[in-house]
């Protein structure tokens, strides 16, 4: 069994976790919107999606990087 760092990778879960309820809050509020804001409320939506996806890719990369630094050379 390979283990890694689990201290590395406790930031971006931390980032992903603050992204995700931001995307959640925005879309929360995105249904509260009177009608004729929709059209800002969808550009916020997709922006904190764009923000949580960012998130999870910095995470994966990170994850990544802390197996092949556990497992060393091949």
């Amino acid at each position: 069994m390979t283990m890694i760092d689990v201290a590395l990778l406790k930031p971006h879960l931390i980032e992903a976790d603050n992204a995700r309820a931001a995307w959640r809050t925005t879309v929360a509020a995105l249904s509260k919107s009177p009608k004729d804001t929709l059209e800002e409320g969808f550009k916020a939506v997709k922006i904190a999606e764009r923000t949580y996806y960012r998130c999870c890719e910095e995470l994966a990369n990170a994850l990544r990087s802390e197996v092949a630094r556990a497992e060393g050379p091949s």
